[in-house]
C-alpha cells in the first residue's frame, strides 16, 4: 500500500541544469582560504556538502564563518541555475493525479528552497512536504534526510515511495524502508540504479502513476 511518494526535484521533477564541477570548484576556491589548496584535495572523494561539513570540522571556532560563506556562494549559484526553468511540462499533472487518489507528495532535496522555490513556484498546491538542506542536519544519501519528510507526512517508510534520478536518492529511501524508484531523466543510467538495488527504474515520473495504481491505498 503506498501512502506517500517522495520525489528528488533537480532531475527527477524538474531538468538538471546544476552544473556540479563549477560548483564545487567556486566552494573549493572559498575552502582553500580556511585550509589550503592541500586540505581541500583531500576531501575530493565527498560531495559538495559533506565537503562544506569536513572543512567546517577542520576549521574550528572559524567554522561558521566559513560555512555562511560556502553556502551562501552555493545557494546563490543554485540560485542563478534555476533561471529560466521550469518543472517538466507533465511534473504537475502526475502530482495532481497522485494526490487525487489519496496520495500524499513530499520532496527532498540537497538543492536550496530558494532555488526550488524560483522553478516551481506554485508548489504549495501540490505538494504536502518539503525539505530542503536548510531544513535538516544530514542530508540524503543520510536517512535522516528521508526520515524528516516521512514525519512531516506522519507516513512511514514501507508506506512510501522515493523516486529520485540519483543513486543517493534510492541509497536514502532504502535506508527509511522504502519502496525506491530510479528514472532515467538525470544523468544516471538504467545499470547504475540496477547496481545501488532500485526497485524499480522508469523513464520518467509518469510511470508512477501505474505503479501506484498497482499498489492501491485500502
Amino acid at each position: 500500500m503506498i501512502e506517500a511518494v517522495i520525489f528528488d526535484f533537480d532531475g527527477t521533477l524538474a531538468e538538471l541544469t546544476l552544473n556540479f564541477t563549477y560548483l564545487r570548484r567556486e566552494v573549493e576556491k572559498i575552502a582553500e582560504r580556511y585550509v589550503g589548496a592541500a586540505a581541500v584535495r583531500q576531501l575530493e572523494s565527498l560531495y559538495i556538502i559533506e565537503m562544506i561539513d569536513e572543512v567546517n570540522r577542520m576549521v574550528g571556532e572559524e567554522g561558521l564563518a566559513f560555512s555562511e560563506e560556502a553556502f551562501m556562494r552555493l545557494s546563490s549559484l543554485e540560485i542563478e541555475a534555476a533561471s529560466g526553468k521550469a518543472v517538466y511540462p507533465y511534473t504537475r499533472e502526475v502530482l495532481r493525479v497522485l494526490r487525487e487518489k489519496g496520495v500524499k507528495i513530499g520532496i527532498i532535496t540537497r538543492n536550496c528552497m530558494a532555488a526550488l522555490a524560483k522553478v516551481f513556484p506554485d508548489m504549495e498546491a501540490y505538494v504536502d512536504a518539503v525539505r530542503t538542506r536548510e531544513h535538516v542536519r544530514e542530508v540524503k544519501p543520510k536517512p535522516g534526510h528521508m526520515e524528516a519528510v516521512l514525519r512531516a507526512l506522519d507516513v512511514a517508510g514501507s508506506g512510501a515511495l522515493l523516486v529520485g534520478d540519483h543513486p543517493m536518492d534510492i541509497l536514502a529511501g532504502e535506508a527509511a524502508g522504502a519502496t525506491t524508484v530510479g528514472v532515467l531523466t538525470g544523468r544516471t543510467t538504467r545499470a547504475e540504479f540496477e547496481r545501488v538495488g532500485a526497485g524499480y527504474v522508469m523513464d520518467d515520473i509518469r510511470s508512477v502513476v501505474s505503479l501506484v495504481d498497482r499498489n492501491p491505498r485500502q
